[in-house]
């Protein structure tokens, strides 16, 4: 067993990747890649500030978002939902969409959840 205290490992300034778009991103990999907590799950905390979020991107495997603080939305189909504290939302392997803060006026931190091996793909 293993126990990571809050306090423990490193929030990145994430803003620059190809991925995200609209202003400031901050990610936190709590396992998966090179943790070395996890080898088939990839887990970690996205933080998107107001305005912030993802552009449309699809991965190789299930994607589960759990919203922890603030107030985001999700895309995909031409559809858009506001998603805020305590929302779950479960996007399957290789659909388009994208989610962040959006234009909500408010910042939004959801944890993500992927197969580790799960190449994503920018698709906008």
């Amino acid at each position: 067993m293993e126990v990571v205290q809050a306090a423990e490992g490193e929030t990145v300034e994430s803003s620059a990747a190809d991925i995200f778009q609209g202003g400031h991103v901050w990610a936190r990999r709590i396992a998966g890649g090179d943790t070395g907590r996890g080898d088939q799950m990839s887990f970690g905390i996205v933080q998107f500030a107001a305005g912030a979020r993802t552009k449309l991107h699809r991965h190789t495997s299930d994607q589960l978002l759990y919203v922890v603080a603030g107030i985001g939305k999700v895309g995909a189909g031409g559809e858009e939902h506001v998603i805020s504290a305590g929302d779950f939302v479960h996007i399957p392997a290789g659909e388009d969409h994208w989610h962040g803060a959006a234009d909500t006026g408010s910042p939004m931190s959801h944890i993500t959840i992927m197969l580790d091996d799960s190449v994503s793909t920018v698709t906008e």
